[in-house]
């Protein structure tokens, strides 16, 4: 599995977050409350590996 890039917006450390909903979701998104991402961008899905590659091709 990758390892987490910074956010791009903020360069502060991401974390992920995870919830059962019809199976295990994933999210990943910025620990900084005050970072400027727009939070309908995190990235999320079922597949953790899938989120974790679209939260690192962001820029």
């Amino acid at each position: 599995m990758e390892n987490l890039k910074p956010c791009p917006f903020c360069g502060k450390t991401p974390k992920i977050e995870y919830w059962s909903s019809g199976g295990m979701m994933y999210m990943v998104k910025c620990n900084n409350p005050d970072c400027p991402v727009p939070v309908v961008s995190y990235p999320a899905g079922h597949n953790l590996s899938e989120v974790i590659s679209e939260w690192n091709r962001r820029q």
